[in-house]
């Protein structure tokens, strides 16, 4: 009895345990992914400006104070080395001879213009330029040897790039810098040196854009729409897109009178009932060409565009290369 005993213990000791494997749930019991619900336009809206008004601004108040600081400077009668070469350096960068000339370059417009360019060029920020360049006005690159982003578009066998900008403020900075020193912008920078009422600023932007004064409606109906006007200061109210445009455009009556505000959702249904076009990205091939656009020496525009604060400043720019 003892053998048959040990025999059965030395077995049970001697036999490898079987652990079970855990075993997976069923796949109809895995959690699904959780989806994130659609974001409305209302809200697409909101994050765009609260992501870009702040840049905006930031740059803005640079370019205000900087403008503030040659304003007195060149009222002073006499300059120290160090005013002379940070006047000279900025008259370099900006492509002009005198001082009444930087001044109009330096000078700014209203917040509401850039934020519906803005909004028009990125489509409320849905554009990979926006997103993964930083680009926020569609800038092109045709330097190889600088951050850029191949657009995915072509314009005749050539490739289209944007520029890469290290950040929204940099893109900023460079988009106030074309609007100063490019060709197609002479007149807007003439409308601004007194005029801030974006309304009437906007007529002077046909040149931006290949669609001429359709571009101008849409700004007039993005800052209307959505009340951009309000992040100006002074602050001017709306007027008749018949009074933006004369001649270009003579709406029907009821298009000209108040434009209907977006549903509480964000859906622009009663916009497009309206005859308001939907705001998208625009496409980079329709922007105007590099040479139009950027940065270029301007040396056949008229020395009216410069205001004068003294005839000694006005014969500094008698080259006329300032605008």
């Amino acid at each position: 009895m003892l053998f048959i005993v040990g025999i059965w213990t030395l077995a049970l000791y001697d036999t490898p345990s079987k652990v079970a494997a855990p075993q997976k749930p069923p796949r109809s019991l895995e959690p699904a992914p959780v989806k994130k619900p659609p974001i409305t336009a209302a809200e697409r809206k909101k994050r765009f400006v609260e992501k870009t008004l702040p840049a905006i601004r930031n740059v803005k108040a640079e370019l205000d104070a900087l403008y503030a600081q040659v304003e007195h400077l060149s009222k002073k009668p006499h300059l120290n080395p160090a005013e002379e070469a940070m006047l000279e350096t900025l008259k370099l960068r900006y492509r002009v001879a005198g001082i009444p000339c930087l001044l109009n370059r330096l000078k700014t417009h209203p917040v509401s213009i850039v934020l519906a360019q803005a909004a028009l060029e990125t489509g409320w920020g849905k554009s990979r330029f926006y997103n993964e360049a930083n680009n926020i006005f569609g800038v092109w690159s045709y330097n190889r040897n600088e951050p850029r982003l191949a657009a995915g578009e072509t314009r005749g066998d050539k490739t289209i790039y944007v520029k890469k900008y290290p950040s929204l403020e940099a893109s900023i900075e460079g988009y106030f810098k074309m609007m100063a020193t490019g060709r197609a912008y002479g007149e807007f920078r003439k409308a601004r040196h007194n005029e801030r009422n974006p309304f009437k600023l906007i007529r002077h932007l046909t040149r931006y854009s290949e669609l001429r004064e359709e571009y101008v409606k849409r700004l007039y109906y993005v800052i209307k729409a959505n009340r951009l006007y309000e992040y100006d200061h002074p602050t001017f109210k709306p007027i008749a897109l018949a009074e933006v445009l004369p001649g270009a455009f003579t709406p029907p009556a009821e298009k000209v009178a108040e434009v209907p505000k977006p549903s509480a959702d964000g859906s622009t249904a009663a916009l497009a009932a309206a005859g308001i076009p939907a705001i998208t990205a625009a496409p980079v091939a329709a922007r105007l060409p590099l040479e139009e656009r950027n940065d270029v020496m301007i040396e056949d525009e008229n020395i009216s565009e410069c205001p004068p604060l003294t005839t000694a400043d006005a014969d500094l720019d008698e080259n006329g290369s300032g605008s």
